[in-house]
């Protein structure tokens, strides 16, 4: 599928559907890279794994290196998702992963697959460091 939005429309979708497609989209991108990587057995550890990449808490543990790395478009859609009234009755991290889930949505949904595919290493990397 090779549709998208242009990148001022997507940014101008509620903060809900960008963090519900971001959530999809870094679900996705973690499994294939576990996948891809092949050090993994499918069922339980698989999960484990990806599941420590994808909670609340394993989104937010990269966030404060990640900010500085955003651009100035990134970083202000990363705000008005972790500021959200949705993000902020679920505690810090949730508030922190709703932020990088509505960047990451409104990535893909703007077909900047590069820089997604960027941030995602990056996060992979940090994640790394903070394990």
């Amino acid at each position: 599928m090779n549709e998208h939005l242009d990148a001022d429309k997507a940014a101008l979708l509620p903060v809900q559907h960008l963090a519900w497609v971001g959530d999809a989209v870094h679900q996705l991108l973690v499994r294939q890279h576990f996948v891809l990587e092949g050090q993994l057995s499918p069922g339980q550890q698989a999960h484990r794994a990806a599941a420590g990449l994808t909670s609340a808490a394993g989104q937010a543990a990269p966030v404060a290196e990640l900010l500085s790395r955003l651009t100035g478009r990134e970083q202000e859609l990363f705000h008005r998702g972790r500021n959200s009234k949705t993000a902020a009755r679920g505690g810090a991290d949730y508030s922190q992963a709703t932020g990088l889930e509505v960047v990451i949505g409104w990535l893909w949904l703007s077909g900047q697959r590069e820089r997604l595919e960027e941030l995602f290493q990056l996060l992979l990397q940090l994640s790394k460091q903070e394990g």
